[in-house]
């Protein structure tokens, strides 16, 4: 190949040695002898000339050759040579004697803070050109950018996509995803729709591992890499590396949400969400007033001294006593059983909790957990044995006081006493919200935590901050299926359905038979017009449970045959449904809601209405939620009925 190019391009270029070899072209050191210059000589592989490879490369020729930005490397020449009959394309750039950042990362595999911000910057005023220029590089990684004499490049637009040009979205004759697993996008990964945000969020890759010494997500085979990326948030980075600043680790976890409309609007707002941070770490690389460099060195060096500190006290502290396996096996059943949200299985746990505490009375957990299920029990009117519907508060704050006398250092103890005030007094969002912060405060790592923080600012009206917070909370625990849950619900209720089953489906994944996300698919699913999906979550739910849950999903059953057209079928499902509903006294919230949107489904607005109304009590701030934002009530919203049931002082923002 060398003889045939020097004999091919005599007179322009003298082409002295490989320079590295890529899946689809190598890449040479040449002379340019008109200018007198060394520059980089990419050639097609002669295996691909012809094919959709060929097509590649000319389109990585034509894009790259539009973009003028100092972090891009820019076309000096391009052309065709014959090899073997078949044309064979080539273009030059311009020679840069560095390294790559892959190489880099061979040596060091954690680069200093401020250095990696200041190379995340540049990445990022590179793609963001391109994407004003509707580009989108679609292979950000650390062997496509370039580090020479402390500047950074992107190089390889070999798979980039101009955004206007939709006729070749996809670059292969099956459609599949093309990139690289461990920095693709999961849009990208599925083949889908890409945009600007799948580089911002191949990008917060890169930063990641930059910090951490590893992408955020591994495995052994691509599939588990895809999969992996589906079923989980990226871990929070400051456990891994306490000395990056917490603004910092917030960005990049937002740059790699996995709903491309949760990361930021631009990779240019996520360079500037960053930019603040490297101004602090890398003052000598980022100008900036030098009056403020020693009170922002005091800041970082506090905060690696508090987290010595905290790390120090953890040790240092006394540990807790060796639980009794028999009591932790009991527990966690306990917990297994609250989790299903089926009346089989609060039987089970309140039987698991209570046969925990029969061999160790002091063991806290257990209290709490009896608290929780004896809530939930007594919303959905799961009936207990020997234990008395009107009688299940009073036991739940029982366990709750006795579990906080316990350990009234333990978080999982105030995420309860948040669950049992709201019980107590569903009208008062304050004695929820200062225990769940309480909670929060205690242990921030702890995912149930951020979830009774989240629920308590959705009912104290603040709906972006509650989204905010199972965001947090996912990053805690990204297989904690109530936030997954949650969260779709919140899109739901905004009506953004394709990202309300983004959320539900990644909770389904990891439990196939969590009632909550069964019924939730089945509502998004409505509202998305797949009525034989919606069906299906339905009919799941209804074998998952039974009681007031399995009226419920009965009665989603039938919203989903009103709104398919089939007006005959839903009124018969319907007549059932308001037969089973009618033995539930006093009506529970939910039960009120799910039967009165059907009703208004089938075209019965005052029957629908006048369900809503025999609840209570109707300040019940979850209950005005669901009146305010749930939009299987929408059918209602015009009706003068409807309106009255609504609070004078309307708290909920959907």
């Amino acid at each position: 190949m060398l003889e045939q190019l020097n004999d091919a391009l005599t007179g322009l270029y003298v082409v002295e040695r490989e320079l590295g070899r890529g899946g689809m072209a190598t890449v040479w050191l040449a002379r340019d002898l008109r200018h007198e210059r060394a520059v980089a000589l990419k050639v097609l592989e002669p295996g691909l000339a012809g094919s959709v490879g060929a097509d590649r490369f000319v389109r990585e020729v034509r894009l790259t050759a539009r973009l003028r930005h100092p972090n891009i490397l820019p076309i000096l020449d391009s052309g065709v040579i014959p090899a073997h009959g078949v044309p064979l394309p080539w273009y030059t750039m311009a020679y840069i004697p560095g390294e790559s950042l892959r190489a880099r990362l061979g040596r060091d595999r954690q680069l200093p803070v401020g250095e990696a911000l200041r190379i995340t910057e540049m990445v990022a005023s590179a793609l963001d050109a391109a994407h004003r220029a509707g580009i989108v590089h679609r292979d950000v990684k650390p062997e496509n950018i370039l580090l020479a004499d402390g500047h950074v490049y992107v190089v390889d637009f070999g798979i980039a996509k101009a955004v206007a040009d939709t006729s070749a979205d996809h670059l292969t004759s099956t459609g599949l995803a093309i990139g690289t697993p461990a920095y693709m996008s999961p849009e990208q990964a599925a083949a889908g729709i890409v945009d600007a945000r799948t580089d911002q969020y191949s990008l917060g890759c890169v930063l990641y591992e930059l910090l951490t010494g590893e992408p955020p997500f591994t495995g052994a085979t691509v599939q588990a890499v895809v999969a992996r990326r589906f079923a989980e948030a990226a871990r929070p980075i400051r456990p891994v590396r306490p000395a990056v600043p917490l603004a910092v680790e917030g960005a990049v976890l937002r740059a790699l949400e996995r709903v491309p409309a949760d990361r930021f609007e631009s990779v240019a707002a996520f360079a500037d969400a960053l930019g603040a941070t490297a101004t602090a770490a890398t003052p000598a690389l980022t100008p900036g007033p030098r009056r403020r460099l020693p009170l922002l060195l005091a800041a970082m060096l506090a905060a690696t001294v508090l987290g010595a500190f905290l790390v120090w006290r953890r040790d240092a502290s006394p540990r807790p006593a060796a639980v009794d396996p028999q009591v932790l096996a009991l527990y966690q059943r306990g917990v297994q059983g609250y989790n299903r949200r089926t009346p089989e299985g609060a039987r089970d746990a309140v039987a698991a909790y209570s046969a925990a505490l029969r061999r160790d009375s002091s063991y806290a957990p257990a209290w709490s957990g009896l608290a929780q299920m004896y809530v939930q029990a007594n919303r959905r009117q799961f009936a207990i044995p020997g234990v008395t519907w009107d009688s299940m508060l009073r036991l739940a704050v029982s366990a709750n006081d006795r579990a906080i006398a316990l350990d009234p250092g333990s978080a999982d103890s105030w995420v309860t006493r948040s669950t049992v005030a709201r019980a107590i007094d569903p009208t008062d969002e304050r004695g929820p919200l200062q225990a769940a912060r309480r909670a929060v405060e205690l242990d921030s790592s702890s995912a149930p935590a951020w979830h009774a923080l989240a629920i308590s600012l959705l009912d104290s009206g603040d709906p972006d901050a509650a989204m905010a917070t199972w965001h947090q909370c996912t990053s805690r625990n990204p297989a904690f299926t109530q936030c997954l849950a949650f969260l779709a619900l919140s899109f739901y209720w905004r009506r953004q359905y394709d990202s309300a089953a983004f959320w539900v489906d990644s909770a389904l994944a990891i439990d196939p038979n969590y009632l909550l996300g069964r019924t939730t698919a089945g509502d998004i699913e409505i509202e998305r017009g797949n009525f034989p999906k919606a069906i299906a979550a339905f009919e799941a739910a209804r074998r998952l449970t039974s009681d007031v849950e399995a009226v419920n999903a009965l009665a989603g059953r039938a919203k989903v045959e009103a709104r398919a057209g089939e007006t005959t079928r839903a009124r018969a499902t319907l007549r059932e449904v308001d037969s089973l509903a009618a033995g539930y006294v006093p009506l529970q919230a939910h039960l009120a809601v799910y039967v009165a949107q059907a009703h208004a489904a089938v075209g019965e607005r005052d029957q629908a209405t006048a369900w809503l109304e025999q609840y209570s009590p109707r300040e019940d701030l979850h209950f005005q939620l669901h009146l305010r934002c749930d939009p299987g009530l929408d059918l209602l919203r015009n009706e003068a009925r409807f309106r009255a049931l609504l609070s004078a002082s309307p708290a909920h923002r959907c």
